[in-house]
């Protein structure tokens, strides 16, 4: 596959139609559709349902959107490495960090450092990729959440790990639906959205919170997301309760629109922790843990 195939293929799943496509990619819409031939001559396959109006991508197709993603950004980077010459000759460091965190603490830790004249490239992605990112050398240091008593850091004998702070996973819902809400509590039924099994948050909610709701009702997941952030604008709506890292919904909760249900619900102690590789030698990413850990002791009074 090459990249702009890829990205053809992309903007048509992404705006819905070959015009709005060739638009966004700048092309006739006459030699808009001929690359899309062209692409499914190479491949030997029909990528798209042309009996509906619009065309759609096949069902197959669609099946694979986040891998085309990840694949398109992934050369993006890499052709960008391989022609950023002047880049090799600056100070960068590459930052993975768990989406939530991302989205609330990272950037008041990347600030700690934002003195030392540091290019910092950040990735966001869920936790296991964020340390399989480690473990690959293609990120210097990550940002992930670890709960006590849940699954271990995977490869931890082989990481440096830094505790630099403290924040719980809260039950969320709309504060205006909270009828519906209580009217569910009466059926004895529980609307919860839950995180896939093979994701932290999921492990978490199915060993931690999920044998603990006995006594409220039945749980009834009514919708699944590995998405901090969906689960965020779901609860919001009133579709279900969400369990979301307490920054992420702070102010949300200032302004009255989520209640937190933490009173009732449990909520989960975690720990916001830095991981980076324990033969890590690079000055630069040196320089940058020392400050991370520098401002983390002096949080803690140590």
């Amino acid at each position: 596959m090459r990249l702009e195939w890829i990205e053809d293929i992309l903007a048509v799943a992404e705006h819905g139609s070959f015009q709005a496509a060739c638009e966004k990619r700048n092309v006739s819409q006459p030699a808009f559709s001929r690359r899309i031939r062209q692409i499914e001559e190479a491949l030997g396959v029909s990528l798209f349902d042309r009996s509906a109006r619009p065309a759609r991508l096949s069902s197959h197709v669609h099946d694979q959107l986040d891998r085309m993603r990840d694949l398109s950004a992934g050369l993006r980077d890499l052709s960008a490495a391989l022609r950023d010459v002047e880049g090799m000759r600056r100070r960068r460091i590459v930052i993975a960090s768990q989406h939530a965190i991302a989205a609330t603490s990272t950037p008041e830790i990347i600030g700690r450092f934002a003195d030392l004249d540091i290019d910092t490239r950040l990735r966001s992605a869920n936790r296991d990729d964020c340390l399989a990112q480690i473990m690959t050398r293609r990120a210097d240091i990550a940002f992930i959440h670890d709960v006590a008593g849940a699954q271990e850091i995977p490869g931890a004998e082989f990481l440096e790990i830094l505790h630099i702070g403290s924040e719980a996973l809260i039950p969320v819902y709309a504060h205006d639906r909270l009828d519906t809400l209580n009217q569910a509590y009466a059926r004895g039924e529980l609307p919860v959205i839950a995180y896939p099994a093979d994701v932290f948050l999921g492990q978490v909610q199915r060993r931690m919170i999920f044998p603990r709701l006995t006594r409220v009702g039945r749980v009834r997941p009514k919708l699944e997301t590995a998405l901090t952030l969906a689960a965020l604008e779901f609860a919001r709506t009133g579709f279900a309760i969400a369990w979301i890292p307490e920054p992420l919904a702070r102010a949300d909760i200032a302004i009255g629109r989520l209640v937190d249900l933490s009173t009732t619900l449990p909520s989960i102690p975690m720990t916001l922790t830095a991981a980076r590789l324990s033969d890590t030698v690079s000055p630069i990413v040196g320089d940058v843990w020392d400050r991370i850990q520098a401002q983390s002791c002096a949080r803690s009074g140590v």
